[in-house]
């Protein structure tokens, strides 16, 4: 338990990332923050699995709804190579992240963790419960919006790949890269991602 305190601890003291004009956007850095931290807690809890007759765009609105409507967002919204999607969300409280995965057009599989110094059941349980109730009630052409997002790149350049989106606010831990005006964070994947912005000290 000695291990999951101080993740809470140092989880808790993650930074606020804000935008500024030209789409940059303000993060602090703690040396002392592991990058691989949170994805080395994430791997240490099995979460919930549930599969969903619906499509995986709608599933993604329809978590964004939810988490909004629990006061938590969906923080980064990450495309993986297989075609899924890896949220990442959380508050001063919790951290969660949900992995989907599109088994057909309709079928979609949902896998969510949530913690805080522990494993935090209920809330995964709460989370898939509402997610169900919002897809019987959402319009079909439902999509996640991304208007409070920006770009996440896989290299710290406007013309390479996107891999993703920030939501402007969220907490995110960062760290200068090597192009000046770009800041490299890690996901709840594990990977490395590039977002415009500079460091407030």
């Amino acid at each position: 338990m000695g291990q999951l305190t101080r993740v809470r601890q140092t989880l808790l003291a993650m930074f606020i990332l804000a935008c500024l004009p030209g789409c940059t956007a303000a993060l602090t850095s703690a040396a002392s923050m592991p990058s691989s931290l949170v994805v080395m807690v994430a791997d240490q809890f099995v979460g919930q699995e549930v599969s969903v007759a619906d499509s995986m765009r709608r599933m993604i609105a329809a978590i964004q709804l939810v988490l909004q409507s629990m006061k938590l967002d969906i923080d980064t919204l990450e495309i993986q190579k297989d075609g899924g999607y890896m949220i990442g969300f959380g508050n001063d409280k919790l951290t969660g992240t949900i992995s989907l995965s599109k088994q057909t057009e309709r079928l979609s599989t949902m896998d969510i963790k949530v913690w805080s110094n522990m494993r935090e059941k209920s809330v995964e349980s709460a989370i898939i419960d509402l997610v169900k109730k919002k897809l019987n009630t959402l319009p079909d052409n439902a999509q996640f919006k991304k208007a409070q997002y920006r770009d996440l790149m896989n290299k710290p350049s406007m013309a390479s790949i996107l891999i993703g989106w920030f939501r402007i606010g969220a907490k995110l831990t960062a760290e200068q890269s090597n192009k000046q005006g770009w800041l490299k964070i890690k996901l709840s994947s594990g990977n490395t991602a590039y977002l415009k912005g500079s460091i407030v000290k």
